[in-house]
């Protein structure tokens, strides 16, 4: 042991004491030194700070598939009251396959791991800024195992993938307006469609009626429909017409 010791303190300039990563057994990523744990993303939440806005404490997110894999998310005020978050993705073993980062502005919301394109792979969600409900996201989705790109920012209470294809953002305007966005998914690109915007009519506790009109958001045209053609398809979508039953 005190040889250890003293052939530690001779070679600290040149960390040879510190554990170095070496090949798993399937010859896959090195494994790398233990990380300092983290607190479960999950668990915890922003503190409000006042004028300051919200305060994020670094966390640690798991992956809910079985790859193993999990997020780690750190968190530095910037000098424009802006928070910038470092987000790495981390393997079994904690090797770092990716690392990114994202600047946000105020908002309670941590960061989210689902699979937002339905295609069997988890994907990240990071909060840019949420206004009274709606949430900002910068949308990074998984293409290979521990391989993320990031295909936009929609905004929303939650992103939907439809059974026609589309992935809608659900934004809420005021208690008897919504408005839905969609978007379709194109070289890693999330492609603004149109967006429906449903209000309803009377009082909210007892709705006689549901008004929906849509707004071309530079794709009507790509889905080779008019503008009635349309607003009868994505008006009678279950993300758009379901809002109000």
């Amino acid at each position: 042991m005190k040889l250890r010791l003293a052939v530690c303190a001779i070679a600290l300039a040149a960390s040879a004491c510190s554990p170095a990563p070496v090949e798993d057994a399937g010859g896959g990523v090195p494994v790398a030194a233990k990380r300092m744990p983290l607190p479960d993303c999950a668990t915890i939440e922003a503190k409000d700070a006042g004028a300051d806005g919200w305060k994020h404490p670094d966390c640690r997110l798991m992956f809910p598939d079985q790859s193993g894999m999990a997020i780690e998310a750190r968190y530095t005020p910037a000098e424009d009251d802006s928070t910038e978050v470092t987000v790495q993705v981390v393997a079994t073993g904690d090797a770092t396959l990716q690392t990114f980062e994202e600047r946000m502005g105020n908002t309670f919301n941590g960061p989210l791991l689902e699979d937002f394109d339905k295609d069997g792979k988890v994907d990240i969600q990071i909060p840019l800024e949420t206004g009274n409900v709606n949430t900002t996201w910068a949308a990074w989705r998984q293409v290979g195992d521990g391989k993320f790109v990031r295909v936009g920012e929609p905004s929303g209470v939650s992103l939907v993938k439809t059974d026609s294809g589309y992935i809608a953002a659900q934004a809420r305007s005021s208690a008897n307006e919504w408005g839905v966005s969609f978007y379709k998914l194109e070289a890693d690109v999330l492609m603004p469609i149109l967006t429906a915007d449903v209000t309803a009519q009377g009082e909210p506790d007892k709705i006689t009626g549901v008004a929906c009109e849509i707004t071309d958001d530079g794709g009507l045209a790509a889905t080779g429909l008019t503008a009635d053609a349309a607003k009868a398809q994505f008006c009678a979508e279950p993300v758009v017409a379901e809002i109000f039953k």
